[in-house]
């Protein structure tokens, strides 16, 4: 659903017209794409040489190698941020820009975040990003997405790293991907914001995503005919099983799920639960099809 400018709100009523006359291909977010670029080797020696020796060391890459890393962006995928910002109104206008950081390092794997945003002190926390592989035996960097590449998505993403989980056969990465929920481009009627918890790998094939579970969801929609406010919120705390070896088998994640309608009097907001929801879902490790398959 295309969700307009708040500059454009007083002309809502001319809504069709501008459904017709906005670009097919508006670019709200960045890039879903999977792709894979080749590093010069003088970047991979820097990259290197910045990491340290030891996997577990902080990283923070200067500014230099980050200004290196961003030239070897693709085409199409660079081209999205200045598009993404574009939309954020006359203030945002040519201010996009791009850093690039370090989630974690597993030997020569190296878990990185692209974050595309404005310079514009009122978008600071305004931002969208997408994971990357680099394998430094290789030098190849992958791109990999975080959802389908839909035309008028305003979803942004924020990602941080929770945990490694040893699995047989393989070697998983937990990121918390955060959905915020608002986007400069758009307002309406309608918000959504939320988290999941992934689970990345590396494999033959490239990078695999193995699991994604909701941990949190918050929605709300209004209507004004008749005057009232839908919300739904869901929460979901993820537990580990783990085998002796300290290998994860299985992961549980309990949640509760809770739908209301808010009706109003005035300035009054009566809330009336609409239905309520609560249970378990549980996921064991196959490691023949290197995915978390749930248990039914």
């Amino acid at each position: 659903m295309l969700r307009l400018n708040r500059s454009l709100l007083p002309f809502v009523g001319f809504l069709p017209l501008l459904l017709l006359a906005a670009p097919a291909q508006a670019r709200l977010n960045l890039l879903q794409s999977k792709q894979v670029v080749t590093l010069p080797g003088n970047l991979v020696r820097g990259i290197r040489a910045s990491l340290g020796p030891s996997p577990t060391a902080p990283a923070v890459f200067s500014a230099p190698i980050q200004a290196d890393l961003l030239k070897t962006l693709p085409q199409d995928f660079r081209g999205a941020c200045a598009a993404m910002i574009e939309n954020w109104g006359d203030i945002a206008k040519g201010t996009d820009g791009w850093t690039v950081r370090v989630l974690v390092r597993q030997a020569d794997r190296v878990w990185l975040t692209f974050r595309c945003g404005s310079r514009a002190p009122e978008y600071e926390k305004d931002y969208d990003e997408r994971p990357a592989l680099l394998r430094l035996e290789t030098g190849k960097l992958e791109f990999f997405p975080l959802g389908e590449d839909v035309d008028n998505d305003s979803t942004l993403y924020h990602l941080e790293f929770a945990e490694v989980l040893p699995l047989e056969g393989a070697q998983g990465v937990a990121f918390k991907v955060t959905e915020p929920g608002g986007n400069p481009c758009c307002d309406g009627p309608e918000s959504r914001s939320g988290e999941s918890w992934r689970v990345f790998a590396d494999t033959p094939h490239g990078v695999a995503e193995l699991l994604s579970v909701m941990t949190a969801r918050d929605d709300s929609s209004h209507s004004d005919d008749p005057e009232v406010d839908s919300e739904t919120t869901y929460r979901a705390q993820i537990t580990l099983d783990r085998d002796a070896q300290n290998r994860v088998r299985e992961v549980a994640a309990a949640f509760r799920e809770e739908v209301k309608d808010i009706t109003w009097d005035g300035a009054k907001g009566n809330p009336n639960t609409v239905s309520e929801r609560s249970g378990t879902l549980r996921y064991r490790w196959n490691p023949a099809s290197l995915l978390f398959e749930e248990i039914k």
